[in-house]
């Protein structure tokens, strides 16, 4: 059993370009025993990705998006590698900043938190992978979307390791539906909402910029894995959690919902 918590995150849509790692190794990428569905995902999105007007539908760009996507899907298998952590760019991974982190938090991001792809199911943060462009949700295989495909397969994976720990899921619904929390033996499963306050007493969600903030909250979170991983230290973790933005954590707010516990975290607008 593991005191440290498990961090479910999903992949970016923004991707670095290039890379200076090997090829693909999919024997090398963490939980091996997706190799072979790895494999005919591979194979199908190169597949798919060679016909214009289906790679268009299926993966939602067009003119010189949609070029660029074919040419990276074409070329899974030979086009040069990068860390998950730096291939994925987008606003949460900015905000993580792992270069930043001291050693021990980078080692405990690096060893507890799971990325959601739609191409390769669950990895890790320094996994080797190449540029690629294929949403959970897209429809690959037998017209099934991406998250139905790799459902049963992903949910055994985290069945595997997240026994008995807490779990920090911060997935959107697209990669929540690729996997089951039903099927997991856990301690307990958190999740979180960034609201405002106005003046007036009226709470809005905060969509866009939620991103940068989860950044933030990971980032605490693998500075303070004991604590992350304990369901009775969490409120004092997040007492402590000092956003830049001025979000605080209200356990006031907070409730059950859907299996898990959803902590709230406020900002008051003058």
């Amino acid at each position: 059993m593991s005191n440290s918590p498990l961090i479910l995150l999903p992949p970016s849509e923004g991707k670095l370009s290039g890379g200076d790692g090997p090829p693909i190794d999919l024997s090398s990428i963490s939980f091996e025993q997706l190799s072979p569905a790895r494999e005919l995902m591979i194979k199908a999105l190169g597949q798919l990705s060679g016909k214009p007007r289906v790679a268009q539908k299926m993966l939602g760009v067009k003119g010189i998006a949609l070029e660029k996507a074919r040419t990276d899907n074409a070329a899974i298998s030979s086009s040069p590698t990068a860390l998950a952590i730096e291939r994925y760019t987008g606003v949460m991974y900015d905000s993580i900043d792992h270069v930043s982190l001291d050693d021990s938090a980078k080692k405990v991001f690096g060893e507890n938190t799971i990325i959601m792809s739609g191409l390769l199911g669950v990895l890790r943060p320094f996994d080797l992978i190449p540029s690629y462009k294929l949403k959970m949700g897209a429809k690959l295989r037998r017209n099934k979307a991406c998250s139905a495909i790799w459902k049963p397969l992903v949910t055994k994976v985290l069945a595997e390791i997240a026994e008995d720990r807490v779990v920090w899921d911060l997935l959107p619904n697209e990669h929540s539906a690729a996997w089951e929390p039903s099927k997991l033996t856990i301690r307990n499963r958190f999740t979180v909402k960034f609201l405002e306050k106005s003046a007036e007493g009226q709470f809005r969600t905060i969509n866009h910029w939620s991103k940068a903030l989860k950044g933030a909250l990971i980032r605490h979170l693998v500075s303070n894995p004991e604590a992350a991983g304990s369901t009775d230290l969490v409120p004092e973790l997040l007492a402590n959690f000092s956003h830049p933005e001025g979000y605080e954590y209200r356990p006031e707010l907070s409730n059950e919902f859907d299996g898990a516990t959803e902590l709230l975290f406020v900002k008051e607008l003058s």
